[in-house]
């Protein structure tokens, strides 16, 4: 596996509780060269897997190569969640992130919008067919049966470095969850956090230390996608 160089980047992603939450907006504010780039939407994936959770236990186990296959869509703040995923208007985009020690890219695989309004389990099963036949041309996908885990959905903010668009920083909010298996309403996992991920491309390391030397907070790791597994049971993390 090679990360693509026209999309190669590095992720530091910080946990902010909601008591320092005014903390980090006066440094976005005052502190910083950063200006919002987007106005903000909900962001929802459906993340896939091997019914053994291969990709997940790579990325708890920190193997040094990774990937997560997810079908991702976009909606506006006020958007019901099932509503928008059922609905005959969404375009989901399929995706593979891949990661190399700290290092990531990700690779659209194909989309899909489709023409009629659906149920749950028959909208997440023709999902899943389609990525799995969009999987058959991607080498270290093929021989793989992939199957639906989870969704994710959160409320996203959107900034860039104002000399410098190349370094962003997105703030995700009200991070919920639900099993991909069972129609429910989505339940809140992020209850007095938000996460702050700064994403640039890795020449940019030295410029990105020193804009972050004074970040009130301390860098975490964390995934969505193993947090919201755990939250079902499907895997300890």
């Amino acid at each position: 596996m090679k990360l693509s160089e026209d999309s190669i980047r590095q992720e530091i992603k910080y946990k902010v509780f909601f008591m320092d939450v005014p903390k980090l907006y006066d440094w976005l504010y005052r502190h910083s060269f950063f200006q919002e780039s987007y106005s903000p939407r909900m962001v929802n994936s459906l993340y896939f897997d091997t019914s053994d959770y291969h990709f997940a236990s790579s990325n708890m186990s920190g193997e040094s190569k990774r990937i997560k296959v997810r079908a991702r869509w976009y909606g506006e703040l006020d958007e019901n969640f099932l509503d928008g995923f059922l609905s005959d208007s969404k375009v989901f985009n399929f995706e593979v992130k891949r990661k190399i020690n700290s290092l990531s890219d990700k690779v659209n695989i194909g989309d899909i919008k489709f023409d009629k309004k659906d149920n749950f389990l028959c909208r997440v099963e023709a999902i899943q067919n389609e990525i799995g036949s969009m999987c058959n041309n991607y080498l270290t996908l093929s021989s793989l049966k992939l199957l639906s885990t989870v969704f994710t959905n959160y409320e996203r903010e959107y900034y860039e470095l104002n000399s410098d668009n190349k370094i962003r920083l997105t703030i995700d909010k009200n991070i919920s969850y639900c099993n991909s298996k069972v129609a429910s309403n989505l339940m809140l996992m992020a209850k007095d956090f938000l996460i702050v991920e700064l994403k640039f491309h890795p020449d940019l390391r030295n410029k990105v230390n020193k804009l972050m030397k004074d970040f009130p907070f301390r860098q975490v790791r964390s995934s969505k996608f193993l947090s919201s597994l755990a939250q079902i049971q499907r895997v300890s993390y």
